[in-house]
């Protein structure tokens, strides 16, 4: 038997002692995979100057991108690129999509991993021109000359697609709203790995800020639900959220801060005002976890360091006064609770701002039974 040494012991002691306390404070024990809930779940958090390497870095200290993605393996990309350059700008700088590099070297690691097919997928509410963040052979041209790379060196596995113009059918699965039930894209229905990857943004009037979770309303196809989705805001967008959560199971969240928005996201044309992040941590970050709402509470605390008021329990802090991040908590998707998420790489409190609240904002959203 292996001798161990006394500070071994503690610390083997406190991360036991730390899992039993994290598991009594979780709500249920299941997840939206199925699976049992980690008492304690896993955020990397880096920072750096090459976007790439830091993503990479990212993906590397979860454990590797094959953990979730299986040779042979579909897999959805689904960016956060909806809105993106609308007004003819530069969508990256303005900070209102992931950098083109986060979401590439994503899809990089999903074909190095094995899989068989890439979709870097979204539903493009309007017949624009500037489909995966710019105009044609302008900005949006940055995604697409990384992903030709990616096929002329690997093959043609990673294809960049339109759910509006290529959805054949839908998946129909339960909602807790008046709706009863949300239309999936098949594409997405059929993944067998779905990620989402999205940039660090508040966001306008009815909800405070704008990460993993939230991206995949992109997904949801405008010809049901309106444009700008608004059936889907009529019915409960928070519950929303988490329901298409539960129905597409998605197992990794990576979240771009090279550029992001504050104040009035999530565009521009809104009154957001970019922020490069470098210019205020000394560097960009990347953030990734296979826990999405984990995930998501620690781009919160990121960016949210002076928001006030926040709960006499410091462990949930503003998340939980974020109502679909404490909902998504509540029903078992996830932790919010900063004592059972163990963040590796950067220190958190290091890095963290204070990015201003949009003017209209909702926040602090109290729970009803407070």
């Amino acid at each position: 038997m292996k001798s161990i040494t006394r500070r071994e012991f503690i610390k083997k002691s406190l991360g036991v002692a730390s899992g039993l306390a994290c598991s009594q404070l979780l709500p249920f024990y299941t997840t939206s995979q199925g699976g049992v809930l980690s008492p304690q779940s896993e955020v990397a958090l880096v920072k750096g100057s090459k976007i790439t390497q830091i993503t990479d870095k990212a993906l590397e200290l979860l454990g590797g991108i094959g953990k979730v993605v299986k040779p042979g393996a579909k897999v959805f990309i689904k960016p956060n690129y909806i809105a993106g350059g609308f007004m003819g700008h530069d969508p990256v700088r303005s900070g209102e999509i992931p950098h083109p590099e986060v979401v590439a070297a994503v899809a990089r690691q999903c074909v190095k991993a094995g899989a068989k097919q890439v979709i870097v997928g979204e539903w493009y509410e309007r017949p624009l021109k500037i489909e995966f963040g710019g105009e044609k052979n302008k900005h949006g041209a940055q995604i697409k000359k990384l992903i030709d790379k990616i096929n002329k060196k690997f093959g043609n596995k990673v294809s960049l697609v339109d759910l509006r113009k290529y959805t054949e059918s839908f998946m129909y699965v339960p909602s807790s709203t008046s709706l009863q039930w949300l239309a999936i894209p098949n594409l997405v229905a059929e993944a067998d790995t779905v990620i989402s990857v999205a940039v660090l943004k508040t966001h306008h009037r009815p909800i405070s800020v704008t990460f993993g979770m939230k991206n995949f309303v992109g997904i949801m196809p405008s010809i049901l639900y309106g444009e700008p989705r608004m059936k889907l805001h009529d019915a409960g967008i928070n519950q929303v959220i988490l329901d298409i959560v539960k129905g597409i199971k998605p197992k990794l969240t990576v979240i771009s801060g090279v550029y992001g928005m504050e104040g009035e996201g999530v565009v521009l044309s809104f009154g957001g005002k970019p922020v490069d992040v470098a210019s205020r941590i000394g560097g960009a970050v990347v953030i990734a976890g296979f826990d999405p709402v984990a995930t998501d509470s620690t781009a919160t605390r990121l960016i949210t360091k002076d928001w006030r008021p926040q709960p006499k329990d410091n462990n949930l802090g503003v998340p939980w006064y974020i109502k679909h991040l404490r909902m998504a908590y509540e029903q078992g998707l996830g932790q919010i609770h900063s004592s059972c998420i163990k963040i590796k790489g950067e220190n958190l409190e290091d890095l963290a701002m204070s990015w201003l609240m949009p003017k209209k904002n909702v926040y602090p959203e109290l729970p009803n039974y407070i």
